[in-house]
């Protein structure tokens, strides 16, 4: 409670601060719309995930959509957005419901809450190399995300978006391989996500980087999308 106190005042002195500051700014330079929010929007993508026990690596591929399925106001009376998480084997199969979470988008920053867990997607406005702690509202140890390559072109398959961020997750070390980041597009949102955690074989502090003792890989890529004006 007592950390979710002093950040939720940080943020107001933030706020306060910068909103002069942010009263110059254009949308674009903002960024809000990196992350668009409005019922009736969704995502779907195509996703390949991987497990690996002892060096064995287990791959199952399947499809996820994501629907802004209500909106309403919470205690705080903030827009909450409802997003009903489907997933299916394959473009020919039935979409089955997966689980739910909920978006707040405010004019600092984008919180996704799933499992009662309030994670800090993304931050306004943007800058390069801006970071801050995705679990700020929450009692998990702290995790620096920051952003790169803001108004970069990204290609992924056929389709090049013009106006890309990344929001990078994870940094590798010696012991651990933690690949993580997320890529937005500009006016559609999430358009490629990354997560790979691989903990190498250790033998008498000798480190292996080509033994994995266990981990997980997952890649998401946008297939079709539909957000509404």
């Amino acid at each position: 409670m007592l950390k979710n106190f002093l950040v939720l005042l940080l943020l107001g002195f933030i706020v306060f601060g910068c909103k002069s500051e942010n009263d110059k700014l254009t949308d674009l330079e903002i960024g809000r719309n990196y992350y668009p929010l409005k019922k009736g929007n969704y995502w779907i993508y195509d996703v390949t995930e991987t497990t690996v026990r002892n060096n064995i690596y287990d791959s199952v591929k399947y499809q996820v959509r994501e629907t802004v399925d209500t909106v309403y106001r919470n205690l705080e009376n903030e827009d909450t957005y409802h997003i009903i998480r489907a997933r299916r084997q394959n473009a020919s199969a039935a979409w089955l419901n997966d689980s739910v979470f909920t978006a707040n988008k405010s004019g600092t920053n984008v919180r996704l809450t799933h499992n009662n867990y309030k994670v800090v997607k993304l931050i306004f406005p943007v800058m390069e190399g801006k970071g801050w702690d995705a679990n700020a509202f929450n009692t998990l140890e702290e995790n620096q995300y920051y952003l790169r390559d803001i108004g970069q072109a990204y290609a992924l398959r056929d389709t090049t978006y013009s106006n890309t961020l990344t929001v990078v997750q994870g940094e590798p070390n010696e012991v651990t391989l933690d690949d993580r980041y997320e890529i937005y597009a500009y006016g559609i949102g999430l358009v490629h996500k990354r997560f790979i955690v691989y903990e190498y074989f250790q033998n008498q502090g000798i480190i292996d980087n080509t033994r994995v003792t266990k981990g997980t890989r997952k890649e998401m890529s946008l297939i079709s999308y539909h957000i509404k004006p």
